[in-house]
């Protein structure tokens, strides 16, 4: 695998739920005016439209985390040769540990898994924003060897 690659992914995260919010916004606004484009299936009704909308950070940031975890434990299988397989957070630390990685860069990327744990469980994490998830994962990756 190439660490340049699953940051690609991840950048592009970021991009497809901008993209998103662009359509779901002009969306909304179209739906405002003209009730009637509604689709008619289900129960959709505007309010579920503005909740996609306001929704997609949260959901992208989900999205972003399972590209990350995915290559981690692919790395954890083929570069370190290892056939555990640890939970998230113990595989970051172990990650970390096995290539050096700053503890701020550690500490950055456990925060968007504990947000993460809190959007898809349930909690009070504190909250990162796409955009810094975005930077504490590639900062995190960037430290990884480029091929494995």
């Amino acid at each position: 695998m190439k660490t340049d690659e699953i940051i690609r992914q991840i950048r592009s995260c970021e991009s497809m739920c901008e993209a998103g919010r662009a359509a779901t916004a002009y969306f909304l606004e179209v739906c405002r005016s003209d009730p009637s484009l509604i689709p008619p299936t289900g129960n959709s009704r505007l309010r579920d439209i503005h909740a996609c909308h306001d929704d997609l950070e949260r959901t992208y940031l989900v999205r972003m985390f399972a590209i990350i975890e995915m290559a981690l434990r692919e790395f954890w299988r083929r570069a370190a040769a290892r056939r555990s397989h640890p939970a998230v957070n113990r595989l970051m630390d172990r990650i970390a540990l096995r290539c050096n990685i700053a503890v701020d860069h550690r500490t950055r990327a456990q925060s968007v898994r504990g947000f993460r744990n809190t959007l898809v469980h349930g909690g009070t994490g504190k909250s990162v924003t796409l955009g810094d998830a975005r930077s504490y994962l590639c900062g995190f990756l960037s430290n990884l060897p480029r091929d494995w």
